[in-house]
């Protein structure tokens, strides 16, 4: 006779190892779901973040009055972002004049000094003391793959009137029409000098900025994301609404993607302040998405 287990220990061992199995199972379900949802709240919280930083590094150089919203579905329906009547009103698309930063702090000194030697200019050319527009024209081109130069480019001066009774609008931009009344195109003269191309009256002031590019944020419906709906926020640049003939966002169409699947993106203004909101939804494999949101507030 040996001695062995009777029928009612094994019954008990099996029911035993069986519980603690079944709750080491659901430890180990529930452990990946929870590993599940944070690396997707951790990703969608860096995507949304790395474009939030982006788009508000792109406002921080807008120029102020040049910033309009525009209704995605009539384009030409449009405010000034700053004097919107009623805010979120079906206007979804951002839309501004950038200054051109990258070649005036790519160098010392820098590519354009944005002060402007009013002693010895006039309406039709402008010194500027201190500027190295040689290296400003090269910046260009590298930023641009050779599609713009310093002669494709324009000056606004930093006055609240382009010229006696005429104040500096988005409406005289070429933004919003043909009329780019109040933008300055410009071409080099020597590695100082700037010559005004639109000679008409105008004001001139000590600073300006300079810019080679506009820059418009459009959401492009993409269908839904387990239920819910999306978009890709694209951000169109190297287009020029003062040339002629006039460019828009959508005839030069050059673009790229700032953001997938996101699903908000909303925006105000107050004086030099611009505020902003965007939401980014995430799968997790069934049921609704998780969204994580980043607001911002810009100030010029």
């Amino acid at each position: 006779m040996k001695k062995a287990f009777s029928m009612i220990e094994l019954v008990f061992v099996i029911t035993i190892l069986g519980i603690v199995s079944s709750i080491g199972a659901s430890i180990i379900a529930k452990t990946y779901e929870t590993y599940i949802i944070q690396k997707a709240t951790y990703n969608a919280s860096v995507k949304t973040e790395l474009a939030a930083l982006q788009i508000a590094q792109r406002l921080s150089y807008s120029i102020p009055w040049t910033v309009i919203t525009r209704n995605s579905a009539a384009p030409a329906d449009y405010e000034v972002l700053s004097q919107l009547t009623t805010p979120g009103k079906k206007y979804t698309i951002l839309e501004w004049i950038g200054i051109d930063n990258d070649s005036f702090s790519a160098t010392t000194p820098p590519g354009w000094s944005g002060y402007c030697d009013i002693n010895t200019s006039s309406a039709t050319a402008g010194a500027t003391q201190g500027s190295d527009l040689a290296k400003t024209d090269a910046v260009i081109k590298n930023l641009s793959k050779n599609d713009a130069t310093i002669a494709n480019s324009a000056i606004f001066f930093k006055t609240g009137f382009f010229a006696n009774g005429i104040p500096y609008v988005a409406d005289c931009t070429g933004l919003t029409s043909p009329d780019n009344s109040c933008a300055i195109p410009i071409r080099q003269n020597g590695n100082t000098g700037l010559i005004f191309q639109n000679a008409s009256a105008k004001r001139v002031a000590e600073q300006y900025v300079l810019s080679w590019s506009a820059y418009a944020l459009v959401p492009v419906a993409k269908g839904n994301l387990d239920g819910v709906p999306i978009f890709d926020l694209d951000l169109y640049y190297n287009y020029r609404p003062w040339a002629n003939p006039r460019e828009t966002y959508l005839s030069r169409n050059q673009k790229s993607t700032i953001l997938n699947n996101v699903t908000v993106f909303k925006f105000t203004a107050f004086a030099n302040t611009i505020r902003f909101k965007i939401c980014v939804a995430q799968s997790i494999g069934e049921g609704k998405p998780i969204t994580i949101c980043k607001e911002k507030a810009v100030v010029r």
